[in-house]
């Protein structure tokens, strides 16, 4: 008979099963999740291995790498001998933590009563050794002090206040700067050990900072111009004109690094920064500050409303110099610019490119040398008969202050006669006289590589009547830049060919040169060359005779209104060129609107003897005005003369036949008239 248990045994038995099968149930579920999560991460591990492996490989790439900009200079500016025009210059920005510098300790300062630990702080930190105070000590530490007392204000106010209106500490005020290199080492040396003695660090990490420098002051700045604010651009001059070759690039810089920030490798530059290319300029520094220099004084002494200068070498066309009194400085255009007063900057440019002016007798050369390709000759007879005298019946009259002595061609560019051109303007016709301008390039634009440039104005020969041919002869009826002319006067100097002004060394463009224009025979610029010569040593020129071998033109013209010719406001220049056998230099000035007293208006008094001065310390003559100066300078400071100097003999004149007067003592051989009659009919 079998066993059957009872109820009783039956319920303690049923309940262990029951949690037996339930715990094998959880395992087995557990068991199963663990394997399934197992699987997925294996799967996963091999879809980040096979799938996603150059995704995950750059996020890793990305959580090590270290990236910043990488600084790049702009390029350099250079003169024609090799100085530094303009440069980069890496410095530093100095702050200070005012309010560190409250919980800096206090102490003795070098045998002074005790002090606070700012006031220790502060007097220490003007110490450091290569720091350039943005400003005066006493006004930057006034400062520091007023950003302390604010901040006391605002822990005193965040205690009263929600979190969420506390004001914010002011722990970082610019002080100044620190030149990069050895002042640099000297300094963060330094500021160890303030940070050691105070017990608190007071001074921020540096920060970088790249400027544009100019070593040279404001010398030349209308030709080198400036940079904008932001260095992307340059406002003017040659930063402006090859702002493209100059720009610098800046790249990115990449650094692996491990998970405390540790260099890993050698850092990479993920965008490869670009320097700027240096521009080597034709400009010399030593002849920009003579030129500078010159005008500055013939400003004063002629107070005048502007003079310009133009210093070339005739042979290639090279400017060694280029300059407007006054002229704008470092900064003003800008500030111009942010006051709505740009315009006012337009006067204070190069305008030796900007001007557009009736030249007066400096165009007498250019119809001698139209008249000498004709066939005339240098004694050919000119017909003057008077002081005053009409043509053709016509009845304008043309005048000249003196009768012409020398009453040949020659003799009325020697002594620069109004009638004595006209007539030979008349003998050549218009279309010669159209073809002489245009071939020396008057009233067309020279190409010169720096901004724009005025082209002025020849009226085309269809316009061209009696009148116009008549004016035109002795140097009115037409628009003309100071550079044109003096490109055109190299053409005399070197032989008749048209040179290209430039301002940027050829051999270091690496272009092709074209071929120089021939706009004359040799024979012929040879002639008039010395002509000019005679200009300078019996002529209209006589005042300005010195010892390089000067020879050149004066010119003298009255300034154009709305109604006419207006009186007492006039134009001078003078372009002259040494040694005047073979010419190495050519300089030119314009005054505009001298003043009229003492005869100052008159280009042997106010332009000409600029040139003069200007050439003759550019060549280095033993007698030039610049060594004069020199040597006072030393003598009044108690030392020896350099050298001994001999006064040049000068033969007392005759005066010229074209004299606007008829005293010797009033005026050495100036070759305007009087009066220029333009507006009587014809």
């Amino acid at each position: 008979m079998s066993w059957v248990p009872s109820s009783s045994e039956a319920g303690l038995v049923r309940p262990g099963l029951k949690f037996r099968l339930r715990g094998e149930t959880v395992a087995f579920v557990i068991f199963l999740l663990v394997g399934i999560s197992f699987l997925l991460v294996v799967f996963r591990s091999g879809w980040m291995q096979l799938v996603d492996h150059e995704y995950w490989k750059s996020v890793q790439s990305s959580a090590q790498v270290r990236s910043s900009w990488s600084q790049a200079t702009r390029g350099k500016i250079y003169d024609r001998q090799g100085m530094v025009l303009a440069e980069d210059r890496l410095s530093w920005k100095v702050g200070f933590d005012p309010y560190s510098a409250t919980l800096a300790r206090g102490g003795a300062t070098e045998g002074e009563p005790r002090v606070s630990g700012l006031e220790r702080a502060i007097q220490k930190t003007f110490r450091l050794p290569g720091l350039q105070l943005a400003k005066p000590a006493g006004e930057v530490a006034r400062k520091i002090r007023e950003v302390v007392r604010r901040n006391e204000e605002i822990l005193r106010w965040n205690e009263t206040v929600d979190k969420a209106e506390r004001l914010s500490l002011n722990q970082y005020l610019f002080i100044g700067t620190v030149k990069a290199g050895r002042d640099e080492m000297d300094f963060l040396d330094g500021k160890s050990k303030l940070h050691r003695e105070l017990g608190r660090p007071v001074i921020p990490a540096l920060e970088p900072i790249v400027t544009r420098e100019y070593p040279h002051g404001d010398c030349g700045t209308l030709v080198i111009g400036e940079l904008r604010g932001d260095r992307q651009i340059g406002l003017h001059g040659i930063e402006l004109e090859y702002n493209a070759l100059l720009l610098e690039r800046r790249g990115l810089r990449r650094q692996q690094t491990d998970m405390v920030g540790r260099p890993l490798r050698q850092a990479s530059q993920a965008v490869p920064r670009i320097h700027g290319e240096d521009i080597h300029l034709t400009i010399g520094i030593q002849e920009q500050s003579i030129l500078e220099s010159v005008l500055a004084d013939t400003y004063r002494k002629t107070e005048a409303r502007s003079v310009s200068g133009i210093v070339m070498d005739p042979r290639n066309g090279e400017i060694l110099a280029m300059a407007t009194h006054p002229g704008l400085v470092r900064g003003e255009l800008q500030k111009l610019y942010n006051n709505n007063r740009e315009d006012e900057a337009f006067g204070k440019m190069l305008r030796g490119m900007l001007l557009s002016m009736e030249p007066g007798s400096v165009i007498k050369p250019f119809i001698m040398t139209a008249a000498l390709e004709s066939g005339m000759s240098l004694d050919d007879p000119v017909d003057v008969r008077g002081e005053s005298q009409r043509f053709s019946g016509r009845k304008r009259v043309f005048t000249d202050s003196h009768l012409l002595r020398d009453r040949t061609l020659r003799g009325a560019v020697v002594e620069s006669s109004n009638i004595g051109i006209v007539d030979v303007g008349l003998r050549l016709g218009d279309k010669k006289v159209h073809r002489i301008l245009s071939k020396f390039g008057l009233g067309s634009e020279t190409g010169i590589d720096l901004g724009r440039e005025e082209t002025g104005m020849v009226k085309p020969i269809k316009q061209w009547s009696w009148y116009t041919l008549t004016s035109a002869s002795f140097g009115y009826e037409m628009q003309v830049t100071p550079l044109q002319i003096i490109r055109a006067y190299c053409s005399i100097a070197n032989g008749g060919e048209l040179v290209q002004p430039h301002f940027r060394q050829r051999h270091k463009q690496r272009l092709d040169q074209q071929p120089l224009q021939r706009v004359t025979s040799p024979a012929v610029a040879d002639t008039v060359r010395e002509v000019l010569r005679s200009v300078v040593l019996e002529g209209t020129g006589t005042g300005v005779q010195g010892t390089i071998g000067l020879a050149g033109k004066t010119g003298t013209a009255k300034l154009a209104g709305k109604g006419g010719y207006i009186e007492k406001r006039y134009i001078s220049s003078f372009i002259g060129f040494a040694p005047w056998q073979a010419p190495e230099r050519i300089a030119m000035v314009v005054v505009e609107e001298p003043a009229t007293h003492d005869f100052l208006y008159y280009a042997s008094k106010s332009a000409a003897p600029a040139v003069k001065e200007i050439l003759e310390s550019v060549l280095h003559s033993p007698e030039n005005l610049v060594q004069e100066r020199l040597e006072d300078a030393l003598q009044m400071a108690g030392h020896q003369r350099i050298g001994s100097r001999q006064p040049v003999p000068r033969l007392d004149r005759p005066a010229r036949a074209d004299s606007l007067n008829g005293s010797r003592s009033d005026r050495q051989g100036e070759g305007e008239p009087a009066q220029w009659n333009h507006g009587e009919g014809n």
